[in-house]
């Protein structure tokens, strides 16, 4: 047999995670756009339309990990090889990827809020205030100082004469008013004399939008325009003079900017708090899959190592059991498979040494039986010699009275050649002793039959079976038969004059196998403890006439049913058969 690791499946795993880590990275780029746009353009998070959508994600990991832990749970109910190294493994993995985020998550808060609290100062807030009334000053102050020199005496000198030199009147103006951009000069009628100004391109200026006395704001493509109009009908021919100043470029609309900038920020500070509720829900969203994640690759990972450990377990478990011929595939080319290898070359090796040390221990187990054969053979032919010489030498010496011997000598023969008979029938069955045919066996009624056959032999010995469990075993009758018979005999023969036999049944577990325990106490004078490594020996006998081969048959037997025999004896106080059969077994 063989069990095949295949790392295929935990690439795809691998894969699949790194997969939802990009996705996770994604969404959260545009979610962190979403809630900065949200809030400052609605004020509240209330409004989120992703936020279902952002839930899907969890619901999902949430959902893989606790499939994944009901699936861990049964299989430690079902007590599979490495369950319990997985779980001590799952929360390793988990403890540390919730140690080293919680700090990460904490310090990022704090320093993002305190970023937060340092742009919202109220230094920031003065600044750009400051700014602005700066270009309010500017514009007011230019307005101003453009109408004292409209009004003043000096400018009404320089253009109430329309006919002198308008190059003569432009520098006199600038060397005046040197902010001054343009002058124009228009008839009563509206109609344009003559215009200077500053730099090649002039303005159109529309004569009629202006009032004389008034200082007036307006557009000149990207530039804004402050002009007056004066009115010189006092002289003549009658005219109108018009004064302008340009503004920096896009003056009004960098002072717009800035006066949208102040509102936004006295808006966003008044919003503080949900920015930071918001980074503490954006956060928790990030971290939240990323633990998932972790969580996913732990069980990921711990699959991975424990594969191979659990395969190897099951392994040794199989070799303990006998199963030489187990053994683990594996393509990957890691430690864990070197370590695969060399148990599947170490298996191979023990499989080797147990065919040749089984095949040791049987030519030795049939040499001894064989030597101890020969000795039982010996004892009952010396006796049978000696007779037939006794019978000839009669003859020879003295015919007409062998009738004295002939009797005698005979019984001799005839009872040590029925105890050879005997001998080789029981050498026989423990040589030849048939597979089990298992079928079921109600185990109280057998004990209750064979006990049957011993309850006339002494009605001074009391026989106990209340202690038999209602079990029933699938194994050979005959042979379990067999095992009691021997085993409640020996009981019996042990017992002097009065005393009991108790036989008693209980459930046991050890590892992942559950046992029946069946126990067989006596009373009698016990066992000496120096025949403990021998009373199992084939032909060991301390009973006048035994043939040491009946506790060896039972051993036998036993073992053929996959079970295990031994004992526990005092001198004097009695002796204690255990036997125990694993249910798988039993029905």
């Amino acid at each position: 047999m063989s069990s095949y690791l295949n790392s295929k499946s935990a690439y795809a795993g691998l894969i699949s995670i790194v997969s939802i880590y990009i996705l996770l990275i994604v969404l959260i780029l545009i979610f962190a756009n979403e809630v900065i746009l949200e809030i400052s353009s609605v004020g509240s998070l209330s409004s989120l339309i992703f936020i279902p959508l952002a839930l899907v994600l969890p619901i999902f990991l949430i959902s893989t990990i606790v499939y994944k832990l009901i699936k861990l749970i049964r299989e430690k109910q079902k007590k599979r090889y490495g369950s319990n190294f997985k779980i001590k493994l799952l929360i390793f993995f988990t403890f540390i990827t919730i140690l080293s985020s919680l700090p990460q998550g904490v310090l990022a808060v704090n320093f993002i809020n305190t970023v937060i609290k340092s742009w919202y100062s109220s230094g920031v807030e003065d600044a750009l205030k400051g700014g602005l009334d700066i270009a309010i000053e500017y514009n007011r102050s230019t307005m101003e100082n453009l109408a004292i020199f409209r009004d003043s005496l000096v400018f009404e000198n320089i253009v109430q004469n329309p006919n002198a030199p308008a190059d003569r009147v432009w520098n006199t103006i600038k060397g005046a008013f040197p902010g001054v951009n343009s002058l124009i000069i228009f008839d009563n009628q509206g109609n344009r004399i003559c215009s200077k100004s500053t730099g090649d391109k002039g303005l159109n200026i529309d004569f009629k939008e202006l009032e004389n006395g008034k200082v007036s704001r307006f557009r000149d493509g990207t530039r804004t325009v402050i002009g007056t109009r004066k009115d010189f009908f006092h002289t003549n021919p009658r005219f109108s003079a018009v004064l302008t100043v340009l503004l920096p470029e896009n003056f009004d609309f960098n002072a717009g900017n800035m006066t949208n900038a102040i509102q936004r920020f006295i808006k966003n500070r008044e919003l503080e708090d949900n920015f930071l509720i918001a980074l503490i829900l954006f956060y928790t969203y990030f971290s939240l899959p990323i633990i998932l994640l972790s969580i996913l690759t732990s069980f990921l990972l711990s699959e991975e190592i424990i594969q191979p450990i659990a395969h190897l377990e099951e392994a040794i478990h199989r070799v303990i059991k006998g199963d030489y011929t187990y053994r683990i595939l594996t393509h990957s080319k890691d430690d864990l498979s070197n370590l695969v290898n060399s148990f599947n070359y170490m298996v191979s090796e023990l499989e080797l040494s147990r065919n040749n040390l089984a095949h040791t221990e049987k030519v030795t187990a049939w040499q001894e039986i064989a030597q101890r054969m020969a000795h039982e053979i010996k004892n009952p032919l010396t006796p049978i010699k000696l007779s037939a010489q006794r019978i000839l030498k009669k003859y020879k010496s003295s015919p007409e009275s062998m009738q004295t011997i002939l009797e005698p000598a005979v019984d001799v023969i005839i009872k040590e050649v029925d105890n050879l008979t005997e001998l080789l029938s029981q050498f026989k069955d423990f040589a030849r002793m048939p597979t089990p045919v298992r079928e079921e066996i109600h185990l109280k009624n057998l004990i209750s039959e064979v006990s049957l056959l011993y309850s006339e032999v002494s009605s001074n010995i009391t026989l106990d079976l209340e202690g038999i469990g209602d079990i029933i075993l699938k194994g050979d009758r005959n042979q379990i038969q067999r095992v009691f018979s021997n085993l409640i005999c020996n009981s019996y023969e042990s017992i002097k004059e009065s005393g009991s036999v108790t036989i008693r049944t209980e459930g046991i577990s050890k590892g992942n196998t559950y046992y029946c325990r069946i126990s067989v106490t006596d009373t009698g004078s016990g066992i000496d403890p120096d025949l403990k490594k021998e009373i199992f020996n084939p032909y060991f006998t301390t009973k006048e006439g035994g043939t040491g081969l009946g506790l060896p048959i039972v051993e036998r037997i036993v073992a053929d049913h996959k079970g295990k025999i031994w004992y526990e004896s005092e001198i004097n106080v009695g002796t204690t058969f255990f036997i125990e059969i694993p249910m798988e077994e039993a029905v």
